[in-house]
């Protein structure tokens, strides 16, 4: 299971790569939201986590950045609802993160999403 350390002068904080669902820039912060629900305030910029994280994921873990404020974990996507403009994450239906996103960011990456799917709608390739 890999972790990502994040050290400051007071304290280091040990992070599951697994538990992340998103992140969230928060001014100069980056709000991180697990899986469970739970969320931390981080003292770190989201494009140099973005940088991190990008070097460090393991093939399990696809982090994607959306937009200028947020980066989410791929691998739990689990709905986009554009005429709601919410993403929701989900680890196998226990635990859910929705969030609100606007929706030309939601459309985008809607597309490219199924630009990789083998399925179509239609049941066509």
């Amino acid at each position: 299971m890999a972790k990502l350390y994040l050290s400051n002068r007071d304290s280091l904080l040990c992070i599951d790569l697994e538990s992340i669902a998103l992140l969230k820039a928060e001014g100069n912060y980056t709000r991180l939201y697990y899986i469970n629900q739970h969320d931390t305030l981080l003292a770190y910029g989201i494009g140099y986590l973005f940088e991190v994280l990008s070097k460090m994921s393991p093939g399990n873990y696809h982090f994607v950045r959306l937009g200028r404020s947020i980066i989410i974990n791929h691998t739990y996507l689990q709905k986009i609802d554009l005429q709601k403009q919410i993403l929701e994450l989900a680890n196998q239906g226990k635990d859910k993160v929705r969030i609100s996103i606007p929706k030309n960011v939601l459309r985008s990456y809607k597309t490219t999403v199924e630009k990789s799917v083998v399925i179509k709608k239609n049941g066509h390739n």
